[in-house]
């Protein structure tokens, strides 16, 4: 009984550690974000995204990039703006970049593997985004156009009302604190309050899942395999992490927390994670989120998950194995 007792505390004081050292990195991200929301900036962009023709295939990559809605979250959105009049192309750079990257997300990348892996994975994320939307735009006469892409043809409304015809996708942030607290008062500082109280368990959640996997799988599982996976030069690491991490729902603060612990193991101790290995378990475990692709299999057609699907395992492939090559 003593020996378990000394193995929970032992690994209660690594992951309190841990998350010590990536907190202030979290609460810099949780405020960036509670920023954005309470301004609504990010609302601000979207709305002048069915306005610029192709060129909204770039904007939709940006905006995706610095959005500060998550996976989950931005389907939904991407869906009532092709509703609007967006074509499928730059809502396909939307979706792709929005669960790689967000200002929570390069705050938590730069605190758990550093500033340089931080900006590696925007720009894949940028890259992949803007790829995908191009190969889209180009297609979009062989059954994909926004017209062509839904099983069936959804009822014109608000997604925000709460009698909106299609449950799946009626949205319920009215319901949230934030909502409440600005139908009430109005007042932003107050709105903001709610807004950071939010995305502190948003976040928090999955920067928790990611360390308490780490700290569990670094101190009790053998895992040689998968350090030999992380830190491997060849070909056949990136196709395992790329294929592997796709049936899994692997955010991305998740997946920078469980590396974290393997290439981190002390605050400051920097050891090397090879690149290709690295970017495909950054980009490919988020771009294939399991709640999206379940929304995805209900309200497209097959050949557009298909599509998606192809493009993202695809893309997350050239990335890693041509950034091998260069780092």
């Amino acid at each position: 009984m003593d020996g378990v007792a000394k193995v929970v505390s032992d690994l209660a004081a690594l992951f309190w550690r841990e998350f010590l050292y990536i907190l202030p990195y979290l609460a810099i991200g949780v405020v960036m974000e509670a920023v954005i929301r309470t301004f609504k900036w990010h609302v601000k962009i979207r709305k002048a995204l069915t306005r610029y023709g192709s060129m909204s295939i770039v904007f939709a990559a940006f905006l995706g990039a610095f959005n500060p809605l998550c996976a989950c979250a931005v389907l939904p959105l991407v869906i009532s703006l092709m509703v609007a009049g967006l074509p499928l192309a730059p809502a396909m750079a939307l979706l792709v970049t929005s669960p790689l990257m967000s200002p929570a997300t390069y705050a938590m990348l730069s605190a758990m593997l550093g500033f340089g892996w931080a900006n590696l994975v925007l720009f894949c994320a940028l890259v992949l985004g803007v790829g995908v939307g191009v190969i889209v735009h180009l297609l979009r006469r062989r059954g994909f156009s926004a017209e062509d892409v839904f099983r069936e043809k959804l009822p014109q409304g608000d997604f925000h009302d709460p009698n909106y015809p299609v449950e799946k996708l009626r949205c319920e942030c009215g319901k949230q604190l934030s909502h409440r607290v600005d139908r009430c008062t109005h007042h932003k500082g107050l709105v903001f309050l709610a807004r950071l109280w939010e995305g502190t368990f948003k976040i928090g959640k999955f920067v928790m899942i990611g360390l308490l996997i780490n700290v569990i799988v670094t101190s009790l599982v053998p895992n040689h395999w998968i350090v030999s996976l992380l830190s491997g030069e060849g070909i056949w690491p990136i196709f395992a992490i790329t294929f592997a991490t796709i049936p899994l729902h692997l955010p991305q603060v998740t997946a920078a927390s469980m590396i974290f612990g393997f290439y981190l193991p002390d605050p400051g101790e920097i050891v090397p994670l090879a690149t290709g290995p690295g970017i495909a378990m950054l980009i490919g475990g988020p771009v294939t989120a399991l709640p999206v692709m379940g929304v995805f299999l209900a309200m497209f057609h097959k050949r557009v998950v298909l599509l998606y699907l192809g493009l993202c395992v695809t893309g997350t492939l050239l990335l890693a194995t041509t950034l091998r090559l260069i780092f």
